[in-house]
């Protein structure tokens, strides 16, 4: 019975704000994606750890976080940067394609690999399932999902949930206004909720209590 939080996009400004309107004895369950393409993802990051100390929350993995371990590690990073990495590494004092053509030994980013430590594929309660991008309708237990559409599936999960009759998934990862509707609007169909209502693009940022269904917004940057 937690409240779920939708992608933050480095948008720390109306993440405190969103956060300082929420009841404080209620868990939070972040749905990824807290990096990238906004200004301030390296701050983004050292509040939500802080946050993490203060009061129960869950951090899910988004395919950002996926993208930025990868090229932490030595993976593709013109693929992470070309996705709004280059905001990160700003965050982080870094130039970006500098950085790039480090070798993975060096290429360490203050407090971001025990940040990563903590993310979860998914969470489940007693009212929902939390997820960064959806599930496979097919699979009915979460332990057989694949963890790789955890975080990158998008319309062959949403263009299906007449076909899921488990618990309702809560969602983040495709911008609620790419699904044709209007900033600031989840996504509902079925027993399914689509909650990145565009922050980073001008939207807003949104907390959706799993239980009563009661929205909390707040701006996102101007567009």
């Amino acid at each position: 019975m937690a409240i779920a939080i939708g992608d933050i996009h480095g948008c720390l400004g109306p993440l405190q704000a969103l956060i300082a309107k929420l009841p404080a004895d209620r868990e939070l369950v972040f749905l990824g994606d807290y990096v990238d393409r906004g200004p301030e993802s390296a701050a983004v990051v050292r509040y939500l750890e802080r946050l993490a100390g203060e009061r129960p929350c869950c951090l899910l993995m988004g395919n950002h976080e996926a993208l930025m371990a990868d090229a932490i590690a030595g993976g593709d990073v013109s693929l992470w940067l070309i996705n709004g990495g280059d905001a990160t590494l700003s965050s982080y004092g870094e130039e970006p394609w500098q950085w790039g053509r480090r070798p993975p030994a060096q290429r360490a980013l203050p407090g971001f690999e025990r940040f990563h430590a903590q993310l979860l594929p998914y969470h489940e309660d007693e009212s929902a399932i939390y997820v960064h991008a959806g599930i496979d309708v097919t699979i009915p237990r979460m332990e057989e999902q694949d963890p790789t559409v955890l975080l990158w599936i998008r319309e062959r999960f949403f263009r299906n949930t007449e076909r899921w009759h488990g618990k309702p998934v809560i969602f983040g990862h495709t911008p609620t206004h790419t699904m044709g509707l209007g900033f600031g609007e989840i996504f509902r169909a079925h027993n399914c909720f689509g909650i990145d209502t565009g922050c980073v693009y001008g939207g807003v940022l949104t907390a959706l209590d799993s239980v009563s269904g009661e929205l909390w917004q707040v701006p996102g940057p101007a567009g």
